[in-house]
């Protein structure tokens, strides 16, 4: 019982962090720097689109995903690079694997979305597209 009850201070504290950190950030996005991987340079630079964004905005993933940038996890063109499927990105929203991610802070799961806002989510990462 003492481990839920401390995984939900934590779940509960880094949302409450998240929230600190979009209220408190620009929604103006910087380029990547020299040192980024070469492949995240190579990836389209596509806006949001406003009905993916109020999906990851209600979620509270824009508390820790930037679409080119790294914050807390990985950027969206990071996520996009790994290659996954759409259906392993829903898994990995609702179960994450510190594994695949193990220079991030683990990511608490996202249990609240209904199946089509995850969908939604994962297609929009799918078609992020790198240039060749």
């Amino acid at each position: 019982m003492k481990s839920i009850t401390t995984f939900i201070y934590h779940a509960f504290t880094s949302i409450l962090f998240a929230g600190f950190i979009i209220s408190c950030s620009s929604d103006m996005e910087t380029n990547s720097s020299a040192s980024e991987n070469s492949q995240l340079n190579k990836i389209e630079r596509p806006n949001i689109p406003v009905e993916v964004k109020d999906i990851l905005a209600k979620s509270t993933c824009l508390g820790c995903h930037k679409m080119n940038t790294k914050l807390i996890g990985p950027s969206y063109s990071e996520i996009a690079l790994k290659g996954y499927s759409e259906e392993t990105i829903i898994d990995l929203i609702k179960n994450p694997n510190p594994k695949n991610w193990p220079e991030y802070p683990p990511m608490a799961p996202i249990t609240w979305l209904a199946e089509e806002e995850l969908a939604t989510i994962a297609s929009w990462i799918s078609t992020l597209k790198t240039i060749e």
